[in-house]
């Protein structure tokens, strides 16, 4: 059986861990995912490092890599869902009770895999991970709120004896894109706040190499440089025909024109600098003058007068 170094939470280490392996939101990719007794999630990420490195696990030589359990929110589980439940069609669906959506998500061969190291296998038929997903406190809640919602009052039971009648009220769900990108503007306008960003080193090394941390910036435009990273942050985690819904909702006009602006000075400072002289009209430009060697400007001060008639005089007379 193979051994894993794996960094993981306390609770884990008393309890049978049941992984999930569901496709990544992003990518579709097999991946796991681990739910812990607090309600939390975690995803699992195999890291190996730079340089090869080895365990030595009893009498068993294996790769140095690691298994990091990191926190990841239900809501990014929870969207593929919703949108697989989302008609095509420009008719909207109806409200639905909770159990019955959940029960055609969990049942639906969209999030269906191949069996796990077998990469000939045919993909199955549904994912049985999804159910077991769908049961968690956490998904249900993130799942919620990507849903539009309608509450509808039932009649009231009759009362007991000596008591009240209790009037019961059903919830009835629909999953929208609307409700999801705003869930997801409420998630970029937290992590693009001065206070959240500026935890994120990477983030704000990108706002240096945009020139937008430098005085005198405007300030609107420094925040959505912000509102700009944070999507791509979060978009790691977003199918990508959900990014372009999420990116309307902001403007970056203004964003749009610094960079271009940008773009256009380094291209004219990496530009060769050429500098030609205008001739007047009319004027002849002179050739320029050609240098010599020192033995040609020598034969030019030799005075040749007669030498070449005389030679030339003996070579044609008759011989004696």
């Amino acid at each position: 059986m193979t051994e894993y170094i794996a960094v993981i939470k306390e609770d884990l280490l008393h309890t049978r861990a049941e992984y999930l392996r569901l496709p990544h939101p992003r990518t579709g990719q097999p991946q796991l995912y681990v739910p812990h007794a607090d309600g939390s999630l975690s995803e699992v990420s195999k890291v190996s490092g730079a340089h090869g490195r080895t365990w030595f696990i009893g009498d068993t030589i294996a790769p140095g890599s690691m298994l990091v359990h990191q926190p990841v929110d239900a809501l990014f589980l929870a969207i593929p869902i919703a949108l697989d439940l989302i008609p095509s069609a420009k008719a909207p669906a109806p409200f639905q009770p909770l159990p019955d959506l959940l029960a055609t998500a969990s049942s639906s061969s969209a999030f269906a895999l191949k069996p796990a190291f077998s990469p000939s296998a045919a993909v199955e038929a549904y994912n049985a991970d999804v159910q077991r997903l769908v049961g968690l406190k956490a998904f249900r809640r993130a799942f919620k709120a990507c849903c539009d919602k309608r509450s509808v009052a039932a009649p009231p039971s009759p009362p007991p004896e000596g008591g009240e009648s209790k009037t019961k009220g059903q919830t009835y769900y629909r999953p929208s894109i609307d409700a999801i990108v705003r869930v997801l503007r409420r998630k970029v306008d937290l992590l693009a706040s001065p206070e959240q960003f500026g935890k994120f080193d990477h983030l704000l090394r990108g706002l240096g190499r945009d020139g937008l941390l430098v005085a005198g910036v405007d300030e609107g435009l420094v925040q959505a440089a912000r509102n700009r990273a944070a999507i791509e942050h979060v978009a790691q985690y977003l199918p990508s025909t959900l990014l372009p819904s999420l990116t309307a909702t902001y403007d970056f006009t203004a964003l749009e024109e610094h960079d271009a602006n940008r773009a256009a000075a380094a291209a004219a400072a990496a530009a060769p600098v050429v500098n030609e002289k205008k001739e007047k009209g009319g004027v002849k430009r002179k050739a320029p003058v050609k240098e010599t060697s020192r033995g040609v400007e020598a034969l030019k001060k030799v005075n040749t007068t007669g030498a070449q008639r005389s030679m030339m005089a003996g070579f044609f007379k008759p011989k004696k």
